[in-house]
């Protein structure tokens, strides 16, 4: 019933809101897409006159370079060892001009180019010889795209005399091409021409409501398209259309307002105040507060009643809370003392046949599978038996718990020092050939004859190493490590046999 009566206050108020918005944002858009298009438009010829103007104009420095040097050479009459110093003037007038190259075109094609900056000289000699007398005659200027050149090429065709054609002892009818590949700097002054920022892409662009986007399209000699040069410049009238939306935004707040502030002073009556009085009694554990609610025919009233009968059984969900933990606590704790047990043992410290059950197939299989040594030494004590029976088992659990304390000093962290059973020790060495296992077996004997050789008992240990081979199965490993050990034993005790 809250929720119903919520809902309706909601609705008409959010539809009064809505269509208000609506209305406004449909005349300001009307209004803004308008203007956008006026502007478009103003902005798209003046970009397209200012380039048109450049490239006639620059079109018109070189051909008039061309003319002045032609009417030098008519009223001056040089000599032919002369002809060289007016050819150097000429190309040094073109290089002011920023022009890189030139191409010299008759009717069976290109037959010359003068390169006056070396970058990307083959490539550029590639598009030139493309280029035929027929495909220029009549051009202007064009583009060449390039994929070696981060912007195009720009190409002005100029029509020699053959006073300037003799320089280069043309004599047929010819053009010339000249050109210059594009720089930032180039872009910048066109920037500074048409006052847009100006990027460059084989796509055109496309204008957003922020920015008008001019796209002008580059064409090569055959009139298609190579690239685009896009210019870009801010929407000026968006300023006034931004202060129209922030005076409809303020409307609308103020109107939002308006009904947030109906919904608020329904809200609260209806749940907010009998919430706040439920949340007290819940954090206070005073059911006596939501007393006054439980008579209600609605989800308060229900809730109420559902709250008080809540906190009579709080107390007891706490005390059962705090016992499972207590439980939990011991069970974890007694967990962890289990499994020390069955991994570690007690007497000696070394890890027990647990372990070696968990990690022997793992080891094997790992050793098989990427092809790294996985060795095994097998340990006995010698005489074992003697020393129990002559000072004692005290003693001889202090002899295996000496033994162990040498291993563990001896072995990588790495490796597996299992006591299999009474005197016998396995150590697994993963990652570690027939030559370093053997190195640990002496290094650990030495040792133990070492620690015990001042007692009267004297131990000393039989060792057998091996390695795991391609055809091993994991019994057929382990047994040779124990028919090493055997013929240590055989062959007088206190040594290490390898096998392998």
């Amino acid at each position: 019933m809250i929720a119903q009566k919520l809902r309706k206050l909601v609705i008409y108020s959010s539809i009064a809101f809505l269509l208000f918005t609506l209305v406004l944002a449909i005349l300001l858009m009307a209004n803004l897409k308008s203007a956008f298009n006026l502007q478009l438009e103003e902005f798209s010829k003046n970009v397209s006159k200012d380039l048109e103007f450049q490239f006639s104009q620059k079109s018109r420095e070189l051909q008039r370079v061309l003319d002045t040097h032609k009417s030098l050479l008519d009223r001056l009459s040089p000599a032919d060892e002369e002809l060289a110093l007016y050819k150097e003037s000429l190309i040094s007038n073109f290089k002011m001009l920023d022009i890189d190259f030139l191409a010299f075109y008759e009717s069976d094609g290109l037959i010359h180019t003068l390169f006056l900056d070396d970058q990307n000289v083959s490539r550029i000699n590639n598009l030139l010889n493309k280029l035929s007398f027929k495909q220029l005659t009549g051009k202007t200027y064009f583009f060449l795209d390039s994929p070696e050149t981060l912007f195009p090429i720009q190409v002005f065709v100029l029509y020699p005399s053959p006073r300037i054609l003799n320089l280069w002892q043309i004599e047929e009818p010819s053009v010339i091409t000249v050109g210059n590949y594009w720089t930032v700097t180039d872009l910048v002054k066109l920037e500074e021409l048409t006052g847009a920022s100006i990027s460059y892409s084989d796509k055109p662009g496309i204008s957003s409501i922020t920015k008008l986007v001019y796209s002008y399209k580059l064409l090569d000699h055959t009139g298609k398209g190579v690239a685009y040069l896009i210019f870009s410049k801010n929407f000026t009238l968006l300023t006034r259309y931004l202060l129209y939306v922030v005076i409809l935004v303020i409307t609308s707040i103020a109107i939002l307002i308006s009904i947030l502030s109906v919904f608020y002073v329904k809200l609260k009556h209806l749940a907010l105040e009998p919430f706040s009085d439920i949340i007290y009694a819940i954090d206070n554990h005073t059911p006596d507060t939501v007393e006054k609610y439980i008579y209600r025919d609605d989800e308060i009233g229900s809730l109420a009643n559902t709250i008080k009968k809540y906190l009579h059984q709080r107390e007891q969900i706490n005390l059962y809370l705090k016992e499972l933990e207590s439980k939990n606590q011991s069970l974890r704790s007694l967990n962890e003392q289990i499994r020390q047990l069955l991994e570690k043992d007690v007497l000696t410290g070394l890890l027990t046949r647990y372990v070696f059950n968990s990690q022997i197939e793992r080891l094997y299989v790992s050793s098989k599978a990427d092809r790294i040594p996985l060795s095994a030494i097998s340990i006995d004590a010698d005489d074992f038996k003697r020393i129990n029976d002559t000072f004692g088992h005290n003693v001889g659990d202090e002899v295996l718990k000496g033994i162990a304390e040498v291993i563990l000093k001896n072995v990588r962290a790495s490796d597996f020092p299992i006591r299999m059973g009474g005197e016998e020790i396995l150590i697994l060495l993963p990652e570690a050939d027939i030559d370093a296992a053997h190195l640990i077996a002496e290094r650990i004997r030495t040792k133990v004859e070492e620690k015990f050789k001042d007692t009267p008992y004297k131990v000393t240990i039989s060792l057998g190493v091996t390695q795991l081979k391609g055809s091993d199965t994991i019994e057929s490993f382990l047994k040779r490590a124990d028919e090493a050990l055997y013929i240590s034993k055989s062959n007088g005790k206190n040594r290490t046999t390898t096998l392998f």
